[in-house]
């Protein structure tokens, strides 16, 4: 009974992840009150002398009061001390300080409780009863008002409170109150009120501490992530300027001059777009996921080939850093869906290059037991226990490399966090600063299949199809059109739901349809669909948007639609028009 009232009332706190933080707060609450608590003790033991001045023997007067002197003397040195030499690191590395003076204060309350235990010894011999009750008034008033004590250490208020009350108590008893029982039980029943009342405050005053000091936390994230989006909107907008630019540039240039218009300045034009794509498709990849759009599909297979093709991509941009690569691997057969796994590792193994500027990187993967281990370990910057838990973040980014203004948008990590979430991969990292950083992923392995599946390749390129194309921005439906008619399809371009419904009266039935999600006079993809699909019922159609919403993503999941989203290449578009083909007749 004892225990469970203890771990319900005094030790809550103690597995809180805000543990050490709530000891700090405690002890500085605890010390900005015991100044002039100590005050009005001195008063109050002053104040008692008086009353016995006339009354009490010489030797009791002199006594209490030396012992009044020894006991101030005390305290008056100790919190000097405390004020004159303050903690300048309140951390976890420094909490034997506040340990130190829990003594401290366990060794004041013990002499002062002693101090107001003499009371009865030197002066109820000769005290009338009057005397006696008024000093056992003054002494409650004076140990009931500290709440702070009595909330923040109920332990030191406790060893205060008995030596006080089991010296009053016993006294009590052989004083002859006419047959009344009340002033007898008075001092037993007090330190039993005052000590359920600690033991109360206690919880009510740890709980308002840690309501204080995750709402200060919380200030502080909010803070933090308004700044680093602050900062991210400044990277990104450097980061995407720069394909863009050169995009422009390349194209205004083929314009002007014939000679430009071959296949290397074609394919510079295609890289820059293609890196431009990239950028926005990791924005959309945070919202894809939070959406719950991004499925999950294992199947068995070999991880090392996947490791062996991910190596051979980034040891490239290693040796371009002067770093050594290396991958140790065995055959390693597990469920995955591989796409994910290579975007998680993918990402981790370009922040590892990133924040590395000499020594090595390695990739490593074996089966432990059971499970899947694989480790990307660096030498590179690191990260403190700080960083590492910002690291996760949104828009977040490592300060200390020298390449900073090409880091990137600080998207890699929680996209990886995420993925590792959706697939049921455990995420542990191990870093130190200067030392490099461990990223450790485990996942169940899984046995050698008896025959291994071999991928079957559709070779469906069907020509010839009429897709009816729903989009509003005309650069973006003329572009669409021209990918799709160089395929050999025969489009029809609207781009409204009006226009859309006047197309299909001119007798034209298209195969496929195909419309944006966000068009004019509030309409969408799901109104164009289902308007269109009341003249063809079946109609074969996906959408195609720029909305990284995660709720309309959500919408648009639900609606069991396929969803391409923008920008997109040529060929994922032609994909998607000869998935959906498959169907029509």
């Amino acid at each position: 009974m004892l225990s469970t009232l203890y771990k319900k009332y005094l030790s809550t706190f103690r597995d809180h992840p805000l543990a050490t933080a709530i000891q700090w707060e405690r002890h500085n609450l605890f010390m900005s009150e015991v100044g002039s608590r100590m005050v009005t003790s001195v008063i109050g033991a002053g104040l008692v002398g008086l009353m016995f001045y006339s009354s009490a023997p010489f030797t009791a007067l002199a006594i209490w009061f030396v012992a009044i002197a020894f006991v101030a003397l005390n305290s008056w040195l100790i919190i000097r001390h405390h004020y004159r030499h303050p903690v300048q690191n309140q951390s976890q590395e420094n909490i034997g300080y506040v340990r130190r003076w829990h003594w401290l204060n366990l060794y004041l309350a013990v002499i002062w409780g002693i101090l107001w235990g003499l009371t009865p010894f030197l002066f109820f011999p000769e005290a009338s009863q009057v005397q006696i009750l008024s000093v056992l008034m003054l002494v409650v008033v004076l140990v009931s008002t500290p709440s702070v004590t009595m909330g923040c250490y109920p332990d030191i208020y406790i060893t205060f409170l008995t030596p006080v009350f089991f010296s009053f108590g016993w006294h009590l008893l052989d004083v002859d109150f006419g047959g009344e029982w009340l002033p007898v039980i008075i001092a037993p029943f007090t330190w039993i009120s005052l000590v359920v009342f600690s033991v109360m405050i206690h919880r009510t005053h740890m709980e308002a501490i840690i309501l204080r000091l995750e709402h200060r936390d919380s200030e502080k994230l909010a803070q933090r992530r308004n700044q680093a989006k602050t900062r991210f909107i400044a990277v990104a907008s450097h980061d995407l300027r720069q394909p863009v630019q050169a995009a422009r540039l390349y194209a205004e240039a083929m314009q002007g001059n014939e000679q430009l218009r071959n296949d290397d300045t074609i394919n510079k034009l295609t890289a820059s777009l293609h890196s431009a794509s990239q950028m926005l498709d990791r924005l959309l990849d945070i919202s894809r996921i939070d959406a719950g759009v991004v499925k999950v599909e294992k199947k068995r297979q070999r991880l090392d080939d996947t490791l062996n093709r991910i190596a051979a991509i980034h040891a490239i941009h290693a040796q371009e850093k002067s770093l050594r690569f290396s991958l140790e691997s065995q055959p390693l057969w597990t469920d995955m869906d591989g796409g994910i796994v290579s975007e998680i590792l993918d990402n981790l193994l370009a922040n590892a290059i990133r924040y590395t500027e000499k020594g090595s990187v390695t990739l490593r993967a074996r089966n432990q037991q059971g499970m899947i281990t694989v480790d990307i370990e660096d030498s590179g910057i690191g990260m403190s226990e700080a960083e590492l838990q910002d690291a996760f973040e949104e828009f977040v980014q490592l300060g200390d490399n020298k390449e900073a203004s090409r880091q990137g948008m600080g998207l890699g990590l929680p996209i990886v966090k995420r993925l590792c979430q959706l697939h049921g991969i455990q995420l542990a990292v191990i870093s130190r600063p200067g030392k490099g950083t461990t990223v450790t992923l485990s996942w169940p392995a899984a046995e050698k299949p008896e025959i291994a599946a071999v991928p079957v390749s559709s070779s469906s390129n069907r020509a010839g199809l009429r897709v009816l194309l729903v989009e509003d921005e005309e650069q973006v439906a003329d572009a669409i059109s021209a990918v799709l008619v160089g395929a050999g399809h025969d489009v029809a371009v609207c781009h409204s739901l009006q226009q859309a419904l006047q197309q299909l009266k001119n007798a034209w039935q298209p195969d496929i349809l195909i419309s944006d999600d966000r068009l004019p006079d509030g309409k969408n993809a799901l109104d164009i669909i289902h308007a269109v699909q009341q003249v063809y019922p079946q109609l074969p159609a996906f959408v195609i948007t720029g909305n990284t919403s995660p709720e309309r993503l959500k919408i648009l999941q639900d609606s069991r639609l396929n969803v391409l989203f923008k920008p997109m290449s040529g060929e994922k578009l032609l994909a998607a028009v000869y998935e959906l083909s498959e169907g029509v007749e």
